[in-house]
This record gives C-alpha cells, structure tokens and sequence, in this order.
C-alpha cells in the first residue's frame, strides 16, 4: 500500500526527525537464516521512500506491506503530529511504458555509492552554515519543479533494514588507513599451498642462524603520523557504523511526451544528488550498467533494454542481482545508516519556499469529548467513528 505524507507549511522539524523515523522503522528488521533463505525463500521486507513530481506537483509518498500500516503511521505522528497521512492509490499502476515508444521518452538510473559503503556521505548536518541551516531539500525540490504537463519525475529510495554486524568489516579498512597491520582470513586453499612452502623454507633455513624479526620499539600504527584529514576520515567511519544501517536501493526516472522531453531536467535532478558527494569520503554516482545514456555500439537497441528494466524495476520497488556476480538470494544494494538517508530524505522545513509542494494548510487538533456530534435515535450523544471517504480533493494524485 502507499501513504501520501503531507506536512504542515510551519514546520520546524529538521532532519534529526526524520532521522528517529529510520531508527524506529528498523523495528521492521527480519534476522533470517540459511533454513529461512534456502529453503523457504524468505526475504526481509523492504520500504519505498519516494519524491515524484507529476507535471510540476510534488508529494511524498512511503511504499511498504499494509501490515506495516500501524508501525508507519506510528514513527510519522510521533514525529510530526499534525502531519497528514492519507492512502492513495499506485500512482504508477496506470503507466505501462515499453520501449522503443512512439509517444514518449525516458531517462533513468540507480545510483551507487563512489566508494566503500563504510566512508559516509556528505550528512546534513553540513549544511549548516553562520547563517543557519540551508535545507538540503530545498535544491532537490526546485529541480522537481522545473517539468510541466506532460512530464513527470520518480524518484525511490527502497530500504531493507541491516543485520546489526554490518559494520564488523569496517575493522579492516580502520587498521588499513590508521598505518595498522591487518590479517586476512585463510582459506582451505591458503592452508594447500602453505605445506610446500614451509617444507621448502625449512630445509634452507636449517643452520641459519635466527633473526629478529620484529624490533621491540616498533609502532603497531602510524596514527601519531597522520595528518588531521586522515583522522577526521576515521573518525568518520567510525560514527557511521555506530549508527543503524539499511540496504538501499536508489533509482531515478524521468520521462515525458517527445514533444516535452527536456534532457537539461536530468541534470538538475543528479545534481541534487551529488550536493552530498565529498572528494575525500564518499558520494554518489549513476551505475553505468542501469544508466539510460552513453552507448555507443547498438546504442538505441541497447538504450530500449535499459529503458525497459530500470522502468519495470521501480514500478515493482524490486531488487535484483549485481550485472556481474553473483552474491546470494537477492542483493538488497549496499548501506547507509539512519543519518544518511535523512540527508537524502526529510520533509522540507519553514525556510523552503517550493509553491508546488502539497502541505497541510492548518494544524488540526482533536474535538472535545463533550462536543455533540451526532443525535442516535435513542437521543443519547453518538460520536462520528466512520472512517474518512477519501483523500483532500486538491492531492495531486488518486
């Protein structure tokens, strides 16, 4: 099921709200075994956090299994109390595009992270400046405003709550940048190989006599060494994997009438993206192997494949194996933790000024108990408890 989030035009709530919604929504977490996975095909159920833009109008949208109705709307009033949460048809239940089309034309992607999944992104508590904090959405949704009739813009961000251990491996890559030496696991293969070469070593090193292979005042890592760069790096990496991570998906879709395609749109729309790439941590990048552009041999035949995938894939917020390896049953993407995704996701604060965006007009508050709603006809008082008909008449979708 989906549920349109609408918040209030004075809200004040940051980032770290919505921020506690991705902590409380790891609730959903699912530790499944090798019997769960192999046998009974199970998989963790994920969560769609999704921006579109139809024609110039924007509404957040939340994606997920109607058993998880209770626990969403939970974590969302508990953050925003006067938040509006209204359940709403698939707005991509009637689109059913394959190429190549006639009419219209697409472009798309998935983005992956620059580097390791432990080096952070740029968070937002870096857009934060002497003059106060400069909404990271506010970029992102100028450029969702920038299409008109005829065109439209999605934008997903699937989410899998991770294994608390995900960052155990990050250990390695610590010791590797702080100078530390770090031990690599042998295998079965390891241990063949070893037997010969201790043979060969014994027999040359017999009557040599033994040296000292290690000096006593020797350092076991080169921290003192390091410039202050290098250390906010692991620091950062080290906060990071402190915090609650999520398997996580990225895709973006543009498309529109031939007549209305406009290619500039897409550049605004990855360039609101990458306002969270840093050149010395981490950041975002198109995976070439989804990208909908930059072929060459049978370009257009090629472009209609991907054009088809990356369009059926976020209709089905699904996920898929790596182009080039395999890795087990399903390969939910790689992770951000709670802070990365509020970086990339939150509802836009006071100061965003984007006229298109659908927001509460006032904030509603709970009748009096007292207050006489409806006269039974036995006389006695009777409250309304019949659920709401529908969403506002001015939603912009179903």
């Amino acid at each position: 099921m989906l549920l349109a989030v609408d918040v209030p035009k004075e809200n004040e709530q940051g980032p770290k709200a919505v921020e506690n919604i991705f902590n409380q929504l790891a609730g959903a977490h699912q530790p499944l075994g090798f019997y769960e996975k192999w046998w009974h095909g199970e998989v963790p159920d994920s969560f769609s956090f999704e921006i579109v833009s139809l024609g110039g109008y924007i509404q957040f949208i939340i994606h997920f299994d109607a058993k998880y109705r209770d626990l969403i709307e939970a974590i969302i009033y508990a953050q925003y109390p006067d938040a509006e949460i209204v359940e709403i048809e698939d707005y991509t239940k009637d689109w059913d595009l394959r190429f190549p089309n006639e009419k219209y034309d697409l472009w798309g992607t998935e983005l992956v992270q620059t580097k390791s999944q432990y080096y952070p992104i740029r968070l937002y508590e870096e857009f934060e400046d002497t003059e106060g904090y400069k909404d990271s959405m506010a970029g992102f949704l100028e450029a969702l405003t920038r299409i008109g009739p005829g065109e439209q813009i999605w934008t997903q961000l699937v989410v899998t709550p991770a294994d608390n251990d995900w960052g155990d491996k990050s250990e390695n890559l610590i010791k590797k940048l702080s100078g530390a030496k770090v031990e690599s696991k042998k295998n079965i293969f390891d241990y063949v190989f070893d037997v010969p070469n201790m043979i060969i070593s014994e027999i040359f090193s017999s009557g040599a006599p033994a040296t000292e292979t290690h000096k006593k005042d020797e350092p076991y890592n080169l921290m003192m060494h390091l410039t202050q760069g290098e250390k906010d790096t692991i620091s950062a990496i080290e906060k990071k994997v402190g915090k609650i991570g999520f398997h996580t998906r990225i895709r973006i879709l543009y498309f529109a009438e031939k007549a209305r395609f406009n290619k500039p749109v897409t550049k605004a729309i990855y360039g609101a993206y990458k306002q969270f790439n840093t050149l010395d941590w981490n950041g975002l990048k198109p995976l070439s192997k989804t990208l909908t552009a930059g072929l060459v041999w049978f370009k257009n035949y090629r472009l209609n494949i991907r054009k088809r995938k990356i369009f059926y894939r976020y209709k089905w917020r699904g996920h898929w194996l790596e182009p080039d390896n395999f890795i087990g049953p399903g390969n939910f993407g790689k992770i951000f933790n709670s802070e990365e995704l509020a970086s990339m996701y939150h509802f836009p604060m006071l100061t965003v000024k984007t006229p298109l965006l659908k927001k509460t007009e006032a904030k509603k508050a709970e009748p009096p108990m007292s207050l006489p709603i409806n006269n039974g006809p036995s006389g006695i008082v009777q409250k309304d408890l019949s659920p709401k008909s529908g969403p506002p008449e001015n939603l912009p979708i179903g």
